[in-house]
């Protein structure tokens, strides 16, 4: 699946993570610098020191740093550490079809209802909307990618939200996309049991669950199809 890194990747080894959003790398050059980490979970089974990881030079007004960490390997996989590129993904994903999901014609990003604002806005076939919102897993527990890897309020907000428009007649939809390719399941991590109440609460207001994996390359993503997501130590539903 194609995929456009905003620039060459340059391969590194972390040094340190001063703080979740940044991190201090040594290039093969033997030069440091500091990269912006875009996830804001704990990752310290994948963002190590010593750990090999994958930069991209980005240049912008407001950047405090000019790279960005991307890439890290985790044992025999490379694991991406974007969330923004789960977004991306999934809009391949429904440009081509690829999940299952209610037939729609057409959709959009960004979609505001009231306050809250969801990734995906579906319309669909026979009318009506369906609200999507993506959530991208980069831990791991064995065979099973665990999402979030810190609490998230905000995730935690975005199920329960989802939960009372599915209650009112809304269609909506939960799309969690493991960015690792040893990934076989996707369930909630148990750093964060608020969340996992509310994503249990989602699916059983209504809300669809969809699980996706993808293994990781420095050229790109392949997309290996569905994956169950397990809420409440069972099968939820497959995307």
């Amino acid at each position: 699946m194609p995929h456009k890194w905003p620039g060459a990747l340059v391969r590194g080894r972390l040094l340190e993570r001063p703080n979740r959003f940044l991190g201090i790398v040594e290039l093969g050059d033997g030069s440091v610098v500091e990269a912006h980490i875009a996830d804001r979970g704990r990752l310290e089974a994948i963002l190590f020191p010593g750990a090999e990881v994958h930069l991209a030079r980005v240049t912008g007004a407001k950047r405090r740093t000019a790279f960005t960490l991307l890439l890290a390997r985790s044992g025999e996989v490379l694991v991406c550490i974007d969330p923004a590129g789960a977004n991306r993904l999934v809009g391949v994903l429904l440009e081509r079809g690829l999940l299952d999901l209610p037939p729609y014609v057409s959709f959009r990003q960004e979609v505001k209802v009231e306050r809250s604002r969801f990734d995906f806005g579906l319309e669909l076939e026979g009318g009506g909307r369906l609200l999507l919102e993506v959530k991208s897993a980069g831990a791991s527990d064995g065979e099973a990618a665990l999402f979030p890897d810190a609490p998230s309020e905000r995730a935690a907000r975005h199920c329960l939200e989802l939960a009372e428009l599915a209650r009112q007649g809304e269609a909506a939809a939960i799309v969690m996309v493991a960015q690792r390719g040893d990934a076989r399941a996707i369930r909630p991590h148990p750093v964060d049991p608020v969340f996992a109440a509310a994503l249990a609460a989602a699916k059983d207001a209504g809300v669809l669950l969809r699980g996706v994996g993808f293994d990781v390359g420095l050229g790109g993503f392949e997309y290996l199809g569905p994956l169950p997501i397990l809420v409440d130590g069972g099968l939820g539903d497959r995307g």
